[in-house]
């Protein structure tokens, strides 16, 4: 990982721990110091004084995302990298790329390494634990999949199927074989060692499985 970007995240760390890793967006942004107030679009400015403002059609708690994706741009300001992070690729990717890290930075804000741990201290490398990571984090499943398989160590794999084809694939394995919309009509035997977990509506099976 590029140092300007590696030097964003341990900043933004520093300050969630700081704060006592707060995941509502709304305490979140009074503890650290930002006013959010509606606006015509989404922004973000560290100030003095920091403000987020967000668009009035979306300015409701279940938006949590933009919401800590907006204090994640204020962070990054604050520690003085939004420039440094753009250099770090070629000008026509540097926009993309500061979403991309602001969006990282987002999802450690939303489902802290605290939370990981104690649903993994609970479950272990299981399909409950995405579940538990979803619930306590109250993001989407595909958030809480790729959040509990790039926080292992060990190449990690988890997957949504629907039926017989799967629907949604997050992982740290270079092996992986597994690709969206791939035909999985046995996932047992296809995958003996992952861990399985059925779940309700439309033949829905969430798979884990690390190595």
């Amino acid at each position: 990982m590029r140092d300007c970007t590696q030097d964003a995240i341990a900043y933004a760390l520093r300050e969630h721990a700081r704060v006592g890793h707060l995941t509502d967006p709304e305490r979140l942004a009074h503890a650290l110091g930002v006013r959010v107030v509606p606006g015509a679009r989404n922004s973000a400015t560290h100030g003095p004084p920091s403000v987020i403002t967000l668009r009035r059609d979306i300015y409701a708690p279940r938006q949590r995302f933009t919401m800590h994706h907006e204090l994640s741009h204020i962070l990054i300001q604050r520690a003085g990298l939004q420039d440094s992070i753009r250099a770090e690729v070629d000008d026509d990717d540097s926009a993309a790329h500061l979403e991309a890290v602001t969006n990282h930075i987002a999802s450690l804000l939303v489902m802290p390494d605290a939370m990981i741990r104690a649903a993994l201290a609970l479950y272990g490398l299981t399909p409950e634990t995405v579940l538990l990571v979803r619930d306590a984090g109250r993001v989407s499943l595909a958030a809480a999949m790729r959040r509990v398989i790039h926080a292992q160590e060990r190449p990690s794999t988890a997957w949504l199927s629907v039926g017989t084809h799967v629907h949604d694939v997050a992982s740290s394995d270079p092996y992986n074989r597994l690709t969206r919309y791939q035909r999985l009509p046995d996932a047992r035997a296809a995958l003996p060692d992952a861990a399985l977990l059925a779940l309700p509506g439309q033949a829905r099976l969430l798979g884990v499985v690390g190595w």
